[in-house]
């Protein structure tokens, strides 16, 4: 009886002995959810320009024809929406306007001669009715005759524009290149985006693009003192034949060239923030030079002594005696450049 009941105890425990030893099962590891398969890039085709217009229908737009007496001193005030303009002097005391495939356009009197009745002060306006730049003539191509001593005042948002042979023009073109010949009185040129040259001209001169290179040859001044001025943010400035006794001529972006004289007296002030600088000047040139170059270097082909120089970590700048002193006030040239090369060359070497 006692052998029995110590197999029994010992079989209890055996089987306690194994329930406390067995491990819990292992857990079933996660499954890592699929990747998203990536889609290929949908190619979007690229917009095409948007077409310029007029903003008038093919309906309104016509071939037109007017002309009007006016003084020989007349004042032009006038905008373009769209289309190349062509403005000539002419001997006649009239003002001839043609739009080619345009809107309508009408002459509003300003003011007139008490004598003659003969406008002073015209005013060319589009008759297209309300809306966006609705006084502006606008078409394929707009072409105007008036007297040699008439003043203009031009705005235009696109336009090619071309002036011959007025008195006087003040011109801004937001995009379009500016082309001016022959005008006596003095001219204000800005084109936003595009060139801007000028010829045979004299007075007053300023001359001003963002994006866009300026040319100005054979220019003069009206009066002594009267002051020659170029600006450029982003293009080449290239002077040939200024005869200003003042000159500024100044370019962000872009070189800046000159070939000419300095006159004596004469204020002459070249600078680019990142281009180089280039004088075609004559052999027996003077002048005061007062230069400045950072990154670049400096040459002159014509005997340079200074009087004072420092240098830098940034640059080197100096004033110096160009040439043989002569009879008469020198001219005083400034030549600055924070990146690139200053060069000083002799006409002679030119040819």
């Amino acid at each position: 009886m006692l052998d029995r009941i110590l197999k029994l105890g010992l079989l209890l425990c055996l089987a306690a002995g194994a329930t406390f030893g067995q491990d819990d099962p292992p857990e079933t590891p996660a499954r890592p959810a699929p990747k998203a398969k990536a889609s290929p890039p949908v190619k979007r085709p690229i917009p095409a320009p948007p077409t310029r217009v007029h903003g008038i229908g093919a309906d309104e737009r016509r071939t037109m024809e007017r002309a009007i007496a006016a003084e020989p001193n007349v004042a032009i005030k006038l905008c373009i929406a769209e289309g190349s303009i062509r403005i000539n002097g002419s001997e006649r005391n009239e003002v001839r306007v043609f739009v080619r495939n345009g809107r309508k356009f009408e002459f509003r009197q300003l003011d007139k001669s008490p004598d003659t009745g003969k406008a002073t002060w015209l005013w060319i306006a589009s008759t297209s009715g309300p809306g966006p730049l609705s006084n502006c003539l606008a078409g394929d191509s707009v072409d105007i005759d008036l007297p040699v001593g008439a003043s203009v005042n031009l705005e235009a948002r696109t336009a090619g524009a071309v002036i011959d042979s007025v008195k006087k023009a003040s011109v801004k073109v937001v995009e379009g290149s500016i082309s001016l010949r022959n005008i006596t009185g003095g001219i204000q040129a800005t084109a936003l985006q595009g060139d801007v040259m000028v010829e045979s001209s004299s007075g007053v001169i300023g001359l001003e693009t963002t994006t866009g290179n300026i040319l100005a040859y054979d220019v003069r001044p009206g009066d002594v003192g009267d002051l020659f001025r170029a600006k450029t943010n982003s293009g080449q400035i290239s002077l040939e034949g200024v005869n200003h006794r003042q000159i500024e001529a100044n370019s962000i972006t872009g070189s800046v060239a000159f070939s000419g004289k300095f006159l004596n007296g004469g204020i002459y002030n070249f600078k680019t923030s990142n281009g180089s600088i280039r004088m075609l000047i004559p052999d027996d040139s003077a002048c005061k030079l007062v230069a400045a170059y950072g990154f670049g270097s400096f040459n002159s082909a014509i005997p340079l002594k200074i009087e004072t120089e420092n240098v830098t970590g940034g640059g080197k700048n100096f004033v110096g005696l160009l040439g043989k002193q002569t009879n008469g006030p020198l001219p005083t040239v400034t030549l600055t450049t924070s990146s690139g090369s200053i060069g000083i060359r002799k006409q002679s070497e030119n040819k």
